[in-house]
């Protein structure tokens, strides 16, 4: 994750008053109240809060465990501790501030190269917990052994993705068989890239980089994945070539094809006997033109309707389909943005972790979703038909999923954590309680109600592996195992008369397809010999083959039909009665990079898969045994001690130069410094532009939600003088210098407002305008700049909302807007120096996918003993006449502009261009002083006030964002024959 592009939003860049100016963003805020400690164990510093102490015992047992294998395996040492936050659920997670950038309910963890830091939540089943720990735990060695402590060597080599990931994955041996579900479907659909001589991004660098990885130590065993590491240290630069040809004497084409030859002999014999999806149900379309996703089937009392979730208008939404039709019939949570961040639904917003995301009512005329908002998730009850909100119920719960209506519609059984502990909950809509079903130490999930009402099936993990127990209601205590075996069953659903539940599962119940595949390694064996006598090909693996399918469960005589054999996976079964009363069957499946939903009836099974033993005996909780990892210590609570936090640390140092929106040369070096857990973080910014060189010094506590700082400057910038402009003299730049400390405080209210206060002291030296009666009538007629210098005691509040969204090319709908006041005693005269308000206001419309009507108002006002002004024109502001002419305490200018897309990308042999963009804009505007004789608008058109129309042509380059706009100037009434163009680099508005 970036850090840079969020510290530098800190750096409070200084507008065009001598104020604190608060940068735009959503607030990342943090709720919850963080009591932090410290336990320093053989090879990790813990870092743990109070209410989670319970939990270090076993955080500390699977990091030494995870110590132990990898350092083993790696050949390796790491000489410092290593430092291992932890969180409790990933709401909490999210509120770190080790990092400033907003952490998507995606990212399940991260660790950094620079302070070698682990940074987790531990919201999982202990066995999941354990890979993850591993995961991380392989980025620190990578990160000691690829760079050996230097952050210079990590900006030196920068890894592929494929490499990090994927050696992190398999070391942690971490693939679900969701996971390989994604790697065999891209595989059987030859959608395998060149490793070694392109790489891979995005979550197929995970699969892809674990697969070489499984590759190479099948082919060349342990001693030969180290070689290949410390090769690829020893080399320049983050090309493989060389380390392929030392470790493995290979070239990257001969790898890529050797790689591509193994991966299809581990999954193509899948097709053998698998099949698509459309072979066991019809689609459910959508758009035949847009490749949207379909997810979480949740049928209508009625059997005419069912609610899923849908990427169809690119934001993940609620639907309902018209099942006789198999068609979309509604969106109905589009437009609503503002009530929630987006819709928590697994696979789009959050990854898999098992069960539905949206439920129907049993009277059918609601629906029930989680969405993320705030802090956590708030449970959503909206009109079925509509869409309008009805409830939006926040929890003490966190991490909630599978939302369920009881059967007479009065509770909502969910799967969430409270503390520690994963369990099923039940909410009652009529008296607003929560109820803990489960209240056990393992990971429960996915509930479902039996049609009377008087039980309730879930999946909860058991010796690594997700099974189904049924839950009497009566006494919840009573808990009944459905399914054994080492396969994991989830996604329950009851058949309408209650005596069968079907299910998804990832047992392997077809062996035709490992005959298959031994028979292509028989054969593949035996050209092996006869060419050199040697068997080098690694035995048939069946989890590249156990794929998630639909089987039902009969209640009565334990018989497991199967209904579903396909490449990918199918997930999330209901079964209802719909047309012509027959029972059908709709489920989710993965095929070809796409989640869709499918249709069939539930008369032609495709076999009898096998028959389970039904318990008939409660299972209780002692005969359970939870998890064990390898390494066992005893907490010494001698070694646990309090957290100070003000030691501060590098987190970085950038020097960046470059041309300003004004054309001129502009350079900066920053130093980002923070403590351990990023609450306490101080900027130091050194800034020169054209001849003027400036510092920025800034000290922020993060540690609450009301944080607070202090900021001390010295800055140095001019402005043009527009009356020698206008009569003909040319420009003069007039500098404008200001000296200050601020302390600083913010609040946010919301995610999308808050507050910001400043209070601190200044000196300026400036050239102040002064409008002077030259003809002796009493009436000004010229503007005359004479040199300033004061001092005076500042008060500054600013109010800020950000709502904007954006995609890959920048705002795409919502809005920004800041109002500031700034107060500036005058300490000889007394009252006010300056009394002044600014407000920018920006709003985005979108029109279609991609193409974007941007609006923005800007104004400001002040007056005073000696009121401060403002200064604007030219490059993104009023486009067509020169920089920053407009100057004056009465201001303010307005820009519409239609933003569109052109090419997406374009490859030369020298340089790549993306996202080339075309934009149409119309500017409009004017400034000037109290008492000056100012007309924006007249018989003729435009007097005073200034106007522009245009066009410009956008694109990236080098992750810099280039513009070039054509102008003309106008009246309003006629426009100018003259084009003036520009080029500048930056931001737009």
């Amino acid at each position: 994750m970036k850090r840079s592009a969020a510290l530098l939003s800190l750096t409070l860049m200084i507008l065009f008053t001598p104020t604190p100016a608060w940068a735009f963003g959503k607030n990342k805020i943090v709720y919850d109240r963080f009591e932090w400690k410290i336990y320093r164990s053989t090879h990790f510093d813990v870092y743990f809060y109070e209410e989670e102490e319970e939990s270090l015992q076993k955080v500390v047992n699977l990091a030494e465990s995870a110590y132990d294998e990898l350092s083993r395996k790696f050949n390796f040492q790491i000489s410092k501790k290593i430092p291992l936050i932890f969180y409790a659920t990933h709401s909490q997670f999210e509120q770190t501030n080790t990092i400033l950038n907003f952490i998507p309910e995606g990212v399940g963890a991260f660790a950094e190269p620079v302070r070698n830091r682990m940074v987790m939540p531990i919201d999982m089943p202990d066995e999941q917990l354990f890979s993850l720990i591993k995961h991380e735990l392989t980025h620190i060695f990578e990160y000691e052994i690829l760079f050996q402590g230097r952050l210079g060597q990590e900006l030196r080599i920068r890894p592929p993705t494929w490499l990090m990931e994927g050696l992190a994955s398999f070391m942690a041996q971490d693939e679900s068989t969701t996971d390989r579900m994604v790697l065999r479907d891209a595989v059987v659909n030859d959608n395998i890239p060149p490793i070694a001589q392109g790489g891979v991004e995005g979550f197929f660098a995970y699969r892809f980089g674990h697969a070489v990885f499984r590759y190479i130590v099948e082919k060349y065993d342990w001693d030969g994945l180290r070689d290949f590491i410390y090769e690829y240290r020893n080399t320049l630069g983050s090309g493989i070539d060389r380390p392929l040809r030392r470790a493995f004497d290979i070239t990257p084409e001969e790898f890529d094809t050797e790689f591509r030859t193994w991966l299809r002999r581990q999954y193509l014999p899948a097709l053998i006997s698998k099949g698509e999806p459309t072979e066991y149900g019809s689609p459910l379309t959508v758009d035949k033109d847009i490749r949207s996703q379909e997810l979480s089937p949740f049928p209508a009392p009625s059997g005419d309707l069912l609610a899923g979730i849908t990427t169809f208008k690119e934001d993940v939404d609620v639907v309902l389909f018209n099942v006789p039709e198999r068609k979309l019939f509604r969106v109905l949570t589009s437009g609503l943005p503002d009530e929630y961040e987006y819709v928590v639904a697994q696979w789009l917003t959050m990854g898999p972790v098992m069960g539905r995301d949206v439920a129907f009512s049993p009277t059918g005329d609601q629906i029930a979703v989680f969405v993320k908002k705030e802090r956590g998730r708030n449970l959503l009850v909206i009109n079925a038909l509509t869409g309008a909100i009805q409830r939006s119920i926040p929890m003490r719960i966190e991490q909630q999923l599978n939302p369920t209506f009881s059967t007479d519609g009065t509770k909502i059984a969910f799967h969430g954590f409270q503390g520690n502990q994963a369990d099923i909950f039940v909410y009652d809509l009529t008296d607003d309680t929560i109820t803990n079903l489960t209240n056990d130490p393992f990971f429960d999930a996915a509930p479902v109600y039996s049609p009377d009402g008087r039980s309730l099936v879930y999946s909860s993990v058991i010796d690594g592996y997700a099974k189904l127990l049924r839950l009497n209601l009566d006494n919840p205590s009573e808990r009944y195992q459905l399914t054994a075996g080492e396969s994991n069953d989830i996604d329950a659903y009851f058949s309408p008369d209650g005596k069968r539940i079907f299910f998804a599962s990832d047992r392997f119940s077809d062996r035709r397809i490992l005959e298959a595949a031994r028979l292509l390694e028989q054969s593949d064996q035996e050209r092996v010999a006869e060419a050199d006598g040697e068997e080098v090909l690694p035995p048939v693996n069946e989890e590249n083959f156990a794929a998630y399918n639909i089987y039902s469960l009969d209640l009565d005589n334990g018989n497991v039909l199967q209904f579903t054999d396909v490449v990918g996976g199918t997930f999330t079964p209901v079964v209802f009665t719909g047309a012509e009363n027959r029972e059908r069957l709709v489920f989710s499946s993965y095929y070809k990079g796409r989640w869709r939903l499918y249709s069939t009836t539930t008369d032609t099974p495709l076999r009898v898969a096998e028959k389970s033993v039904i318990s008939t005996t409660p299972l209780l909780a002692d005969s359970r045994v939870p998890f064990l990892p390898p390494v066992e210590v005893a907490i010494d609570p001698e070694n646990v001690e309090k957290y100070g936090g003000f030691r501060l640390f590098i987190d970085d140092v950038q020097v960046n130069a470059g041309v300003n929106s004004d054309q001129t040369f502009i350079s900066r070096s920053v130093i980002f410094m923070s403590d351990m857990l990023g609450n306490r973080r101080f900027i130091a910014a050194l800034d020169s532009v054209s001849t003027f060189s400036n510092f920025d010094f800034i000290y922020l506590d993060l540690t609450r939600r009301f944080s607070w700082g202090a900021r001390l400057f010295d800055d140095r910038t001019y402005f043009v003088d527009q009356s020698f402009e206008r009569e003909g003299v040319g420009d003069r730049e007039l500098a404008y210098r200001q000296t200050g400390a601020f302390g600083l405080l913010s609040y946010p209210f919301d995610r999308y407002r808050r507050i910001d206060f400043g209070l601190g002291y200044m000196a300026r030296e400036f050239n102040q305008p002064f409008l002077v009666d030259t003809d002796a009538d009493g009436i000004p007629d010229q503007r005359q700049f004479f040199g300033v210098k004061d001092d005076f005691p500042m008060v500054t509040t600013t109010f800020t909302g950000d709502s904007a969204r954006f995609k890959q090319f920048g705002p795409i709908s919502g809005r920004r807007y800041q109002l500031t006041a700034n107060y500036l005693h005058d300490l000889d005269d007394g009252g006010a120096l300056s009394n002044e308000f600014n407000l920018d206001f920006r709003q985005y419309y979108q029109l279609t996918s991609r193409t974007v009507l941007a609006a923005r108002v800007y104004g400001f006002f002040a007056d005073g003993n000696r009121p401060n002004f403002t200064y604007f024109g030219g490059l993104n502001t009023l486009r067509g006449y020169d920089f920053r002419t407009f100057v004056g305490n009465r201001a303010g200018y307005a820009n519409f502009e239609v933003r569109f897309p052109l090419v997406d990308f374009v490859a030369t042999p020298i340089l790549n261009l993306s996202q080339i963009r075309g934009s149409l804009f119309f500017d409009i505007g004017g400034a000037y002083f109290d008492g000056e004789d100012f007309e924006f608008y007249g018989d003729n058109g435009l007097e005073d006030g200034a106007a522009s129309v245009g066009y410009g042509i956008t694109f990236n380059l080098f992750g810099l964002q280039l513009h070039w706009d054509f102008a003309r100037r106008t009246n309003l009434r006629e426009l100018e024959p003259e084009t003036r163009t520009s080029f500048w680099i930056g931001q737009t508005f």
